[in-house]
């Protein structure tokens, strides 16, 4: 094992690394939700200035779920740069995603 692989071995073992990378898998998800939820009481897309993002992971996650073809990105309307809307694959997995009780 090399010394950067027995770095990022202990790091992973920490409570804050665990905790980070349980956020990667988590924060799409819930992000994938509240765009779902909206469009779904509204059949409009969503505008950024709805999503109350923070930080460098909340622009990432975006840019995962449009990657991902579970969101698309178009010109924003009154009021904000962008609006989301998602994809009939985003919609499919979130429904089942609740179905299941997870986000």
């Amino acid at each position: 094992m090399s010394a950067f692989e027995e770095f990022v071995e202990e790091i992973h073992q920490t409570d804050s690394m665990r905790e980070l990378v349980r956020s990667l898998d988590e924060e799409p998800a819930g992000l994938l939700t509240r765009i779902c939820s909206r469009y779904e009481e509204t059949g409009r897309p969503v505008p950024d200035h709805y999503l109350q993002l923070t930080g460098y992971f909340g622009e990432t996650m975006l840019r995962v779920l449009v990657q991902a073809r579970m969101i698309s990105r178009d010109a924003g309307g009154r009021g904000s740069i962008y609006a989301y809307e998602p994809t009939a694959d985003g919609l499919a997995l979130q429904r089942g995603m609740r179905e299941e009780g997870a986000r």
